[in-house]
Parts: structure tokens; sequence; C-alpha cells
């Protein structure tokens, strides 16, 4: 607050002299009534900026109180955040340690199994052989032998019938013309390799597919004349190689297996010299050797390579290969045919024409 004085001390004394005191008093009183009028006036004023100041300080004080709400909100939401993320963490932490436990106790499981698993293996008894030898294996049944290959058994020849199961005769084919009318006509026949006896006592008789599928049965009583699905059967349960175990340690002719490197028979000296030959690693093998046609006949099936008769009579392929019906039939005038390689280790298959003349194997009901 601002106080305005006007009047020294020694101006006072100098109007007491040349005014009259009448004249002081007014002058005074009126001095005095303006002094009060400022001093009202300044009152007022800081009155009113007292009151601005009091409601900026009051508003300052809302707001901030406001602020500090709002900040005990915030930290209280950030405990709470932190707590449940406390409690997450201790949760996963439990769920971690729960799995690491089941783990443990799985490879405990695991490795206690193998233990035991490894017991009974050692308590198992030694696998029986799929096939012992011939001997023990082929037995006489009735009027054939037989033979138990798994869980199938076979006849150990080839069949060597000249009727059907009810008695009635099968027609022989005694020449080249015969045999081909036969299978033009779709009529049933049979006959000897080269038409001699002494084939069929060896290979059995030669069969075309009408006299296979005559409703009569060609098969003996108690057998038939296998699907393609049992042929099939026989070849998966004798493994690799079945056609080694199923021919006979004799009668199949041997053959020649060429050794020359297909891929460098052809160079020249000169440029032998500058290539290597990465096919036969250089070994140079040029000419032929002579391999058995035989098989091991561990199977105890004693295939014998009897050959066929073709659809217009000739006869062919006696001591290199072996062919023998199933009763399946495949495409129009056709049928499948198993057959066996003087040269080959597998069981083959393909379609044979029905008015050709095949071996026949019978296969146990």
């Amino acid at each position: 607050m601002k106080i305005y004085f006007f009047l020294s001390i020694a101006f006072l004394t100098a109007i007491s002299f040349s005014q009259s005191k009448k004249e002081q008093i007014e002058q005074l009183t009126n001095r005095v009534d303006s002094l009060n009028h400022v001093l009202s006036s300044e009152r007022s004023t800081s009155s009113q900026k007292v009151s601005e100041f009091n409601a900026t300080i009051s508003n300052l004080e809302s707001k901030i109180s406001s602020l500090n709400a709002t900040i005990s909100n915030l930290n209280l939401e950030l405990q709470t955040s932190k707590t449940d993320a406390s409690s997450k963490q201790a949760e996963l932490n439990s769920k971690q340690q729960e799995i690491t436990n089941l783990q443990a106790q799985v490879k405990q499981k695991t490795d206690s199994l193998a233990l035991v698993l490894a017991e009974l293996e050692k308590l198992k008894p030694a696998p029986k052989p799929l096939v012992t030898n011939t001997t023990n294996q082929v037995t006489q049944t009735g009027s054939y032998k037989s033979v138990k290959i798994g869980t199938q058994t076979w006849m150990a020849e080839n069949l060597n019938v000249s009727t059907f199961r009810n008695g009635d005769l099968i027609p022989e084919a005694k020449t080249k013309e015969e045999w081909e009318k036969a299978g033009k006509e779709g009529k049933p026949a049979w006959c000897y390799y080269d038409n001699d006896p002494k084939n069929g006592a060896k290979y059995g008789k030669l069969y075309n597919w009408y006299a296979v599928n005559d409703h009569r049965g060609l098969a003996p009583a108690g057998w038939h004349v296998p699907t393609d699905t049992e042929w099939t059967t026989l070849g998966d349960q004798l493994g690799s190689d079945p056609g080694k175990k199923m021919k006979s340690t004799s009668g199949w002719d041997s053959w020649e297996e060429d050794l020359t490197c297909k891929n460098c028979e052809s160079w020249n000296a000169e440029y032998r010299k500058k290539t290597a030959c990465h096919v036969c690693k250089d070994t140079r093998v040029n000419g032929k050797k002579t391999r058995a046609g035989n098989g091991m006949n561990s199977s105890g099936f004693s295939g014998l390579p009897g050959g066929g008769r073709g659809s217009d009579g000739d006869f062919n392929d006696l001591g290199f290969s072996g062919f023998w019906w199933s009763s399946t039939e495949g495409y129009t005038s056709d049928a499948y045919v198993r057959y066996l390689y003087h040269n080959g280790g597998s069981l083959g298959r393909s379609n044979g024409i029905e008015g050709v003349g095949l071996s026949v194997r019978c296969l146990r009901d």
C-alpha cells in the first residue's frame, strides 16, 4: 500500500504565517479528505487483488488436489499391475516347475520301460525259421507231396491229373492243331511238354486256363488253384529273392553274365589313359561269366523249369522258366500268371493268354 506525504514541516510552518487559521483548517481538511479517498481507493484495489489472488490460489489448490488424486490412482494402478505381474510370474514359474517334474517322471518311466522290454526280449523264445530244410518240410499227402510255407500249405510238385474232380476226362491235345483248336473254342485241354510222357513224370502236365477255370474243378478234393493274391502272400512270406528260395537245386539251365562295363567298353586306349570310368572304377572288366541257374529250394516249393506251350501249339522255355496259372482272370481272354526264371531271383507276375499251356500248383483249402 502507498501513502503520499505532500507536506514537509517547513512547508507547514510557512502556511501558518501566510494564511489564516480557518484557511489552514479547510485546506488540511480537504487534504485529509483527499488522503482518505486515496487510502480508501488503495484499500479497495488491494482487497480486490487479494480476492483475485485467493481465487487463483484456490483454483490452483483445487487443481493440485485433483492432480494428487490422479497421482494416487496411478500409483495404486501401478502397484496393482506390479502385483498382478508378480502373481502371473509366480504362477508361470510354478507351471514350469510342474512340467520339469513331469518330464523327469516321463524319462524315469521310459528308462524303466526300456529295461523291462530288454528283459522281456531275453525271455522270448528264439523265432522259428519260416522254412526249414526240404526233408523236414515236404510230406506225402495222399497222392501228392506237400510243403507248409508260412501260413500256407502248397503242393511240392506240379499237378498231373487227367480228370476233373468229378471224374470227367480232361481232353488231351496230342497235336499242335488239337491244342490250337481247343484254345480258339475256349475248351479245356492238357498236354505233356513236347507231347512226351517222360516230361510229365518230371514236370507234370500243362493245362490251358479253360481247364483251370472249369466248373467241374481241376484241383483234387481239399485243394484249389491259388488266386493271384495267394501267390502274392507266398512271395511276401519268403521275403527277399523268393525265386531263389522256390527254385529247385537242380534242373535249371546255367546262364552267362556279361561282365563288360557298358560305360567304357567303347573307349579307345588313348581315351582310357586320360579318363577314369566311374562305373567300373577302372577295373576294365571284359568278357562273360557262367552263372548257375539253380536255386536253394529253402522253401521246399521245388519249382522246376517246366516251360510252356503257346496258343499256337509251339513248346518253349523248358529248362529256362517255370510258369504257373492263378485262378484270377485278368483282362479280356487272359489270366494272371506267376513265373520263375533261370537267371533271376524274383517271383514274377504277368498276364497269360487263356489258350496257352502252363503248369499248375495247388494250395490246400
